[in-house]
């Protein structure tokens, strides 16, 4: 069986290592985590130290892949960024959930997360590293670029597309054939009618309010 690391040691980490311990196809040898004690016991494993020690951690624990347990996008593609550069020949593994309904002729590519009862339907695109989170549902046509998301419950007609690095939050709805910007936010409960431009924040059902925001703006209180 497959070594993974997982990097991140959160409650998004604790439904990572939920999904593996249900799919039995990887050996979670542990987490990195540069913000918790090595030593420290999350959900069943040690955090095994920082990003300094990665290449360590690789080599004595026979590491293959790393998943990366980081539900924010911006501080999920740094992590990406970051492991890159220190270990550029590492294999990043995507993880579904079994629960998880994926048309036939949809691909997961490296890196993304498919929680418990989410839904990719047909000719769905989507991206790296993107995380679709519990019952999110993401309409035929439709696109995910690189490094966004889908809280739970987020719900998209067809023909959307979420932008890079952008997030869809709890419970948000998007109709059919709109497109959401780069580095932009759609908060909880909103509704979505129209287009919705780079680094925003839209709020409202429908939405009502859509201000400016920065890429690294912690946006989970939305």
């Amino acid at each position: 069986m497959t070594n993974i690391l997982i990097y991140g040691a959160s409650g998004h980490a604790k439904m990572i290592v939920d999904i593996i311990h249900k799919n039995r196809n990887y050996n979670i040898v542990g987490f990195l985590d540069t913000y918790k004690t090595p030593g420290e016991n999350v959900y069943g494993y040690y955090v095994l130290g920082g990003m300094d020690a990665l290449n360590t951690i690789i080599k004595e624990f026979n590491v293959k892949a790393i998943v990366i347990g980081i539900g924010n996008n911006f501080l999920r593609k740094q992590a990406f960024e970051k492991i890159k550069n220190s270990c550029p020949n590492i294999n990043f593994a995507s993880i579904i959930h079994p629960s998880a309904i994926i048309a036939n002729d949809v691909e997961i590519p490296m890196g993304s997360v498919l929680m418990a009862g989410s839904i990719v339907n047909a000719d769905a695109q989507v991206g790296r590293f993107c995380l679709i989170n519990t019952k999110a549902s993401l309409g035929h046509d439709s696109i995910m670029k690189d490094f966004s998301s889908l809280a739970p419950a987020v719900t998209t007609g067809g023909n959307v597309e979420i932008g890079y690095c952008s997030a869809i939050c709890i419970s948000a709805t998007l109709v059919n054939n709109v497109k959401i910007g780069n580095h932009s936010v759609v908060g909880a409960s909103s509704l979505v009618l129209n287009d919705i431009g780079n680094l925003k924040l839209a709020l409202g059902s429908p939405i009502q309010s859509i201000t400016d925001r920065e890429k690294n703006h912690n946006y989970f209180s939305e």
